[in-house]
């Protein structure tokens, strides 16, 4: 009787003798294996002395051993530049396909790229990652919201989200961002650091990450997929045998930028010292040798109180994982826990989450499998602009961090204080959510295959918010008024199905034809109920029946989808693949005459170095050319003109009025045509390659949401109209430099360009806004959209140029032009008038990865860079309002302005920059007051910025350090991220956005969460 023994041993890289995780260890004629683990190590049971394992991975030649009387079997691979075609990629519906067939550009991120920095967020875990991505974080608090926008923005219609598709374990789930509660005050800049729902999913849950860019690729998921489509893959279970892994972090988070100030003038006005301050005093007092003289309280320093007003956050996660299985029956199950203590007072968030995926092979052509997942998440948030204006209203001669007295209240000093109101004034989420999927997969022969896939995504979000209301009726209460309490609920639910038929035949010796044929549901409900009540009667007794006044809002929105698509692919010989689909969909947004409608796409891969014989030093070259025609339905019950609630009507009175939009029952839908070549190469045993793309769409017939004239009693109405157009290129460049036994240095750079334009707007409209940031008098900027013109311009005040004799643009300021200095020898502002001076969208974005190894150790370093764009400086133009700035430190000096005076003769007079009489001229509040806040252009700044995004250095332990029979790796790592940042833009990380993670709207950041430098440390041990 055979006798069953165990083999251990280590899969190594013949190159440089570093470990190859994820081979594959199987015995020959069985269907028995297994993997290695990230140490190259592996045990399998084998049934005789006469087992052959067969040892192979992608890119690698495979090996096969036999075991004879052997126990221990260590085998070194060498890489096989050819194989490495062979790499597959999951893409649309959850269809893997050979790298080499794709028509048309896919990235994928693996697991241990995606998690080398720890990022809590998934977003943030692949930035600098992804070529032709805009990847932002609104800022770095806890549980903050990122967005993705892939390949610019396609819609002129603000309200229309160009978030992608996201997809996981072929279930279509929900990332959107919801305010509901979050800025009771109805201004966009009010959220309280809210998140986007893709934060809810655990980034060490995954195993890849698939960008699908282009019309052709995300053909398939219809017009849900038109900005594109992140596919997600979880971990699965292996067979033969159990293995368990332990993770835990810890990192604490400092601001990593912020304001430089002067730390010489105080608190006062006109120069005068005044305490406690008010107005505009924060700053433009006296100097502290000047203020002491009258208040010998006066401390030696200012305080520098916006790094007082931020603390140290904390970062503390804990996960374990096991997986395993047997034929049958594979599993892998997680569970996670996240704490985050926010860098701003009083804010935090938590993130739980459990997972459990199962793959049944019930019989050789039936197969099952069942994905769960669960999250609970939320915790305190805060308004951050809210919170940085009142820190810029604070005079820097008082501690902020000492806020409260004995009794509960504010330290008030002519201003209220922003963390008294963090404290006071608080905001509470609460999310429970559930996403799951059901497959099964019947092959009744070998040409044939039937699927099926079930997929729910439905959570409950509850927010709560209590405002105490005034012990006393002198209290100053901030914001709390009469105090608040409101609860919010929302209910959000999605199912999606899909059915798909594949059939897959040899139409002659040398083409292989595959045909899927498919159906797909896509059904979306969502209710938010939410009430405020205000006029507390008891000033802290947080309940609904305690309010003198109740608010009520409700908001129910439903959406079906129904898509019948097929997808023809041809293969001849291996080396030339036609791809060729179409979809038709019936959306329930659109009028009954026009809600099917039908697109299609082809795409071909040609992968001519292996037809001809070129150099030797070339290893593969592909060639890719692709044509889409994408559809987009309109926003739910734009075709409908109805009745929404009067909420101006007393408490207990009820009352409805028209709805703001007037329906359209004739909309059409829109369509985006996009066109893609692309080429790949690689070189030198696969040591270096390139992958570049150029692509072009063009979206026309756009739905939008138009002003009409108040005479008709709606404010806007649904049309169809307007063209908008992208265009520009993507390059992906990988090598390996250096590659020996002990020491090997991997790079990948990724570059992209996109260039944007408005081709043309609807009949009778100029321009449509779609944003705006206020600032002091008229230095507030709007972002609008005009033809002729691209997406993100930002528009607003200016200092006047003289023309002299050449025609003055009327929307584009010309900077080159000399200044127009009036006859008092201050610049000449423009007031109210506003003219382009900036644009939000980057000229160039770059990452570039490196990862080194040596022995044991292993450094990634990625790099990130946002090139050749502007943002308005919502913080900058507070700050010098009020004598904050360190540059207003020059208020005690003359300066001759450079520019010329209306007849064209250079400017000679000097001024006084300060405020007040000086040599008998009256300069009232002083040149920073009078002019510069009052104009957008100085605050309309370059907000490029080049950063290393991350560092991450890991120790692997020797294998001989461990116990042999209870741990099989151990490593510990130290991770930085944010390490180091360069911008000219002034006081904040200009990643950061006032506008929420699903807005479109990116042109203004200042009064922002800052962005976090982290530093983590991590032990991860696997059994």
């Amino acid at each position: 009787m055979a006798q069953v023994k165990t083999i251990t041993g280590k899969i190594t890289a013949v190159d440089d003798g570093g470990p190859l995780p994820g081979a594959s260890v199987k015995i020959k004629g069985s269907t028995t294996g297994t993997s290695t683990d990230s140490n190259g190590s592996f045990t399998i049971q084998v049934p005789s002395t006469n087992a052959v394992l067969v040892i192979s991975l992608i890119g690698y030649k495979t090996q096969e051993i036999t075991v004879g009387s052997k126990t221990t079997v260590n085998v070194g691979l060498a890489s096989d530049a050819q194989d490495l075609q062979e790499v597959n990629i999951s893409t649309a519906l959850g269809i893997t396909r050979q790298a080499k067939s794709l028509g048309y550009a896919a990235q994928s991120v693996k697991s241990e790229d995606l998690n080398y920095n720890h990022q809590p967020n998934l977003l943030n875990a692949l930035q600098g990652k992804i070529a032709g991505a805009t990847i932002s974080s609104t800022g770095g608090g806890p549980g903050q919201g990122a967005s993705i926008r892939i390949r610019g923005v396609n819609s002129i219609d603000p309200n229309i989200s160009g978030d992608p598709l996201y997809v996981i374990d072929g279930v279509q789930i929900d990332n959107s961002t919801s305010t509901v509660g979050a800025n009771p005050d109805g201004t966009a800049y009010g959220s309280r650091g809210v998140t986007n729902r893709a934060s809810d999913i655990n980034p060490e849950d995954i195993e890849t990450i698939n960008i699908l860019k282009g019309g052709a690729a995300t053909a398939l998921y219809g017009l849900r997929g038109a900005n594109g489509v992140v596919v997600i893959t979880t971990k699965r279970g292996k067979q033969n045998g159990i293995s368990v892994n332990f993770n835990s972090s810890y990192g604490f988070d400092e601001v990593l930028k912020s304001p430089d100030v002067q730390t010489e003038y105080t608190q006062g006005v006109l120069g005068v010292y005044t305490n406690p301050p008010g107005g505009i005093g924060p700053a433009w007092g006296p100097t502290i040798a000047e203020a002491k003289l009258i208040d010998p309280t006066h401390p030696d320093q200012l305080f520098n109180n916006y790094d007082r007003a931020f603390g140290t956050g904390q970062q503390v996660k804990n996960s374990i994982s096991v997986a395993g299985g047997s034929e049958a029956i594979k599993f892998f199950s997680s569970v996670s826990q996240l704490y985050q203590k926010g860098m701003m007072p009083n804010t935090d968030n938590k993130n739980f989450s459990g997972r459990l995926n199962t793959d049944f092979t019930i019989s050789p052509k039936f197969k099952a499998a069942v994905n769960m997942n669960f999250t609970n998440s939320g915790g305190y948030t805060y308004s951050a602009d809210r919170f940085g204006e009142s820190l810029a209203y604070w005079s820097p001669r008082y501690d902020v961090a000492d806020y409260q007295n004995a009794d509960g209240s504010q330290k008030y000093f002519g201003t209220n204080n922003p963390i008294w109101g963090t404290a006071n004034n608080r905001f509470k989420g609460d999310v429970n959510r559930f996403i799951g999927g059901a497959s099964l997969s019947y092959d009744p022969a070998k040409w044939l295959n039937f699927s099926y896939r079930l997929g729910v995504d439905t959570y409950n979000d509850n927010r709560v918010r209590t405002a105490r209301g005034p012990m006393y009726a002198t209290e100053a209460m901030y914001d709390n008024a009469q105090g608040f309490y409101g609860e919010y609920n929302t209910k959000f639910r999605t199912i999606n199905s899909t059915v798909v038929a594949t059939l897959t035949s040899k139409l002659t010796d040398d083409i292989t034809g595959t045909l899927r044929l498919g159906q797909e549901l896509y059904d979306r409900k969502s209710k938010e109920v939410g009430t405020l009540g205000s006029i507390l009667g008891v000033y802290d007794f947080f309940n609904l029946a305690n309010a003198g006044v109740l608010t009520p809002t409700q908001t129910l929105k439903q959406k079906r989808l129904i898509g019948y698509f097929g997808e023809a692919t041809f293969d001849y010989k291996n080396y030339l693949f036609l791809t060729v689909t179409g979809r038709n969909d019936i959306t329930s947004t659109l009028p009954k005459a026009n809600r099917s409608f039908f697109y299609p796409s082809a795409s071909l891969s040609y992968v001519f170095s292996d037809q001809f014989k070129l150099p030797t030093v070339i290893n593969q070259a592909k060639l890719r050319l692709s044509y889409a025609r994408i559809g987009k339905d309109a926003s739910e019950y734009s075709t409908f003109t109805g009745y929404s609630p009067y909420t101006q009507l007393p408490t207990g009175t009820g009352g409805l009025t028209i709805a703001p939009n007037l329906g359209n029952p004739d909309l059409r839908p829109e369509f985006t045509n996009t066109y893609e070549a692309g080429l790949e190469m690689s070189f030198f045993k696969n040591r270096l390659g390139f992958d570049f793309t150029y692509y072009y769409s063009l979206s026309r017939d756009q739905i939008i949401q138009t002003q009409v004239s108040s005479a008709v009693g709606y404010v806007t109405k649904s049309i169809n109209a307007g063209d908008i157009r992208n265009r520009g290129v993507e390059l992906v460049l990988n090598g390996k430099p250096i590659v020996s036994k002990d020491f090997r240095w991997d790079v990948n750079v990724n570059f992209s360009a996109n260039r944007n334009m408005v081709l043309s707007m609807p009949n009778g409209i100029s321009e449509i806004v779609y944003g705006a940031a206020r600032g002091y008098g008229n230095a507030g900027v709007t972002m609008k959209l005009i033809q002729g013109q691209p997406y993100g311009n930002i528009y607003g005040s200016y200092f006047n140029r003289y023309y002299g004799s050449t025609p003055e643009d009327p929307i584009v300021l010309d900077k080159s032009l000399p200044l127009l200095i009036g006859a008092n020898g201050f610049p000449s502002i423009s007031g109210g008038k506003q003219k382009l001076l900036g644009n939000s969208q980057p000229n160039y974005i770059i990452g570039m990865g490196n990862t080194f190894k040596y022995k044991n150790f292993s450094l990634n370093v990625l790099f990130d860079a946002r090139l050749g764009f502007e943002k308005y400086n919502w913080l900058e133009d507070f700050y010098s309002a009020f004598g904050l700035p360190d540059y207003t430190a020059d208020r005690r000096s003359y300066k001759v302005f450079d520019g010329v005076l209306a007849n064209g003769t250079p400017n000679t007079k000097p001024v006084w920059l300060g405020q007040n009489t000086v040599d008998g001229v009256n300069y009232g509040e002083g040149y920073y007051r009078i002019y510069y806040r009052n104009v957008s252009e100085p605050f309309v700044s370059d907000a490029s910025w080049v950063r290393l995004r991350s560092a991450s250095l890991t120790y692997n332990l020797p294998e001989n350090w461990l116990p042999a029979k209870s741990i099989k790796n151990a490593s510990l790592s130290v991770t930085g991220n944010n390490l180091w940042l360069w911008t000219k833009y002034y006081g904040v990380d200009p990643e950061s956005s006032s506008f929420d993670s699903g807005s479109n709207n990116d042109g203004s950041a200042g009064f922002t969460y800052p962005s976090a430098r982290t530093i983590m440390f991590t032990l991860n041990v696997g059994f």
